[in-house]
């Protein structure tokens, strides 16, 4: 079917006129996983629906995003000029900031971005990719919005921004994203707190869409682990980490077999940092590398125990069980949250300010084992979505 798709299309290229690039804007590239995965879903859905035309991706590192992304459009391109420019000017003062960029999208006149700069100008849309990265987390990062609606307001380029993460959100800068968001033409959250917080569409988080393409999303569970897990290496005050490290300390010693513990990475190499010791001993680690390549390492049965977002999103619609740990609370506990609203029906646990007693144990693992169902059904509403930004 595929194949006869491909052929159909080949066709009507011959008689298709040409259409301005789309552009698509992403926190990917470091690696990180979820921003990686997000990506590489919204990629390949564009490459089945879209395969004709021409797809920017401006994200952090374009070079290694060349490399994760190389067998998902036809036609990618990749850079990082709104990432740089925006990069490269203030970061304390999100008014100074965001006057530069008005003035590099307008008028060009910077040696290092105008070539970049220009081509926005033609671009079809631009479309900032999910994740939780436009929050007062990162106020560096403002200044990408400052340039998409100066490029809608002068050149009159469609905005979209989907599956965004807006929390934690401190200060004067709340109203001014506020202002410009409703500047986009279309915009979704995907936790009802940022939804209701800057007045846009609650929806879902962009990896769902993954649910809706054709590339599998998990490795072959044979040989899995029984149990996994992922607390991550970054993130955390220290004082916090200090308590993530006993975490992972006493999960292990009350395991009656700890080689059988898988250890998963998100973000090489600061997720290894907790798995190194049990992984010396002989626990079986499954690098982003591996994962990136053979697929996510969950299954029905399974039970894990991570403080990443998307873990526990990819584990719970394999079927695993989990218990999930607010490693910042303010940002995480939202996140996880909104997974444990759309019903993974996994445990949680929050440190707190005195952290988890060496006593006390963690909550049992649970899962909801219709959850897998509802990814599914989530992953069609997101294609719906696609749909309506991309085919009307």
């Amino acid at each position: 079917m595929r194949a006869a798709r491909t052929i159909r299309r080949m066709g009507e290229q011959v008689f298709r006129a040409p259409q301005a690039p789309l552009y698509l804007v992403s926190a990917g590239g470091q690696p990180n996983f979820g921003d990686e995965f997000i990506t590489r879903s919204w990629l390949d859905w564009l490459a089945e629906h879209q395969p004709y035309r021409e797809v920017w991706l401006d994200t952090i590192e374009p070079g290694r995003a060349a490399h994760l992304f190389r067998d998902t459009h036809p036609r990618l391109k990749t850079t990082n000029t709104l990432w740089h420019a925006t990069h490269t000017g203030p970061a304390d003062d999100h008014e100074a900031a965001a006057s530069r960029m008005r003035g590099l999208i307008r008028e060009l006149g910077s040696p290092r971005y105008d070539l970049g700069l220009r081509d926005l100008r033609g671009m079809a849309s631009i479309h900032l990719l999910g994740g939780g990265y436009m929050n007062s987390i990162w106020p560096e990062n403002f200044g990408i919005i400052e340039a998409l609606v100066t490029l809608k307001a002068e050149w009159g380029i469609r905005l979209f921004a989907t599956g965004q993460g807006l929390l934690p959100h401190e200060g004067e800068t709340r109203e001014w994203l506020r202002a410009r968001l409703q500047q986009f033409d279309y915009v979704e959250a995907r936790d009802e707190a940022s939804a209701q917080a800057f007045g846009v569409v609650q929806g879902l988080d962009d990896a769902f869409l993954a649910f809706a393409n054709d590339r599998p999303i998990y490795a072959p569970p044979e040989g899995l682990p029984d149990t996994m897990v992922l607390v991550q290496g970054d993130m955390a005050d220290p004082d916090t980490d200090e308590r993530l490290d006993r975490l992972v300390t006493r999960f292990m010693a009350a395991r009656t077999d700890p080689l059988a513990v898988g250890f998963a990475e998100g973000i090489p190499p600061e997720d290894h940092r907790r798995a190194a010791p049990f992984v010396a001993d002989g626990s079986p680690f499954f690098p982003f590398l591996r994962i990136w390549d053979e697929g996510f390492p969950a299954r029905e049965g399974q039970e894990w125990l991570t403080t990443r977002f998307h873990f526990h999103l990819l584990a719970a619609a394999a079927g695993a069980r989990g218990t999930v740990v607010n490693a910042r609370p303010g940002y995480y506990d939202i996140k996880h949250a909104s997974l444990q609203e759309l019903g993974t029906g996994w445990a949680s646990s929050d440190l707190g300010d005195g952290g988890t007693p060496e006593s006390e144990a963690l909550p049992t693992p649970t899962g909801d084992p219709d959850f897998p169902a509802r990814a599914q059904e989530f992953g069609l509403r997101k294609a719906e979505l696609a749909a309506h930004l991309y085919l009307r």
